[in-house]
């Protein structure tokens, strides 16, 4: 069965934080089904967004049967090396994941067709399919710290720009997969016993079980 790709994100609200300490975190877990928020202190400073988070989906039972992952990455980027992998792509890719993406600073430039497309559902066909589709356009961006809602049919790729800076990038996924790619951020307050797995050369999915 085909699914349909090329939705807008939804904007949730602007958030107004400062981050200044450089770090990279990639999925960390913060909290397990039915479980409580348990973040580790770095991590702490991004509770607005992920309260914010959790209020976006009072209305369902995502938050509470989900896991929830954070990535937070402060770092002096480039426009040859801009912080996150390049290339079109779709978060939750063949998934029922829901991902909110927040930046200060050289943000998300999403396609936004006027009418919907069908993709090929394998993760490499279906990113060179992207690729030729967003030649096309138009192309949207939104203004810095909103904070955005993506599931799998919002089409992305980090925005390109001129100047080196400092940018702090914020992604927090609820998600009912367990993400245990080897190299993501442990959160050792959840003392989670997970067999991490390997990562491929391609692209990664981070879903890898249920």
């Amino acid at each position: 069965m085909s699914k349909i790709y090329g939705m807008p994100p939804v904007r949730v609200r602007h958030i107004d934080l400062t981050v200044d300490e450089m770090m990279f975190w990639l999925y960390c877990p913060v909290k397990i089904p039915y479980g409580a928020l348990t973040t580790p202190s770095t991590l702490k400073q991004f509770r607005p967004l992920m309260d914010e988070v959790r209020r976006d989906l009072a209305d369902t039972d995502r938050w509470g049967e989900s896991y929830v992952y954070i990535t937070a990455k402060r770092l002096w980027v480039t426009p040859d090396s801009p912080g996150n992998r390049p290339g079109w792509h779709s978060d939750g890719f063949m998934t029922e994941d829901v991902n909110y993406v927040w930046s200060d600073c050289n943000g998300t430039v999403f396609w936004e067709p006027d009418a919907l497309v069908s993709l090929t559902q394998d993760h490499l066909v279906s990113m060179q399919e992207m690729e030729t589709l967003a030649k096309r356009g138009p192309l949207v961006t939104y203004p810095d710290k909103m904070l955005l809602r993506l599931d799998e049919r919002v089409i992305h790729r980090v925005a390109d720009f001129d100047k080196a800076c400092m940018r702090t990038f914020v992604k927090i996924s609820v998600s009912t997969h367990q993400y245990r790619l080897k190299g993501n951020s442990i959160n050792h307050k959840l003392k989670l016993n997970w067999t991490y797995l390997d990562r491929q050369e391609e692209r990664n999915a981070p879903e890898v079980t249920k």
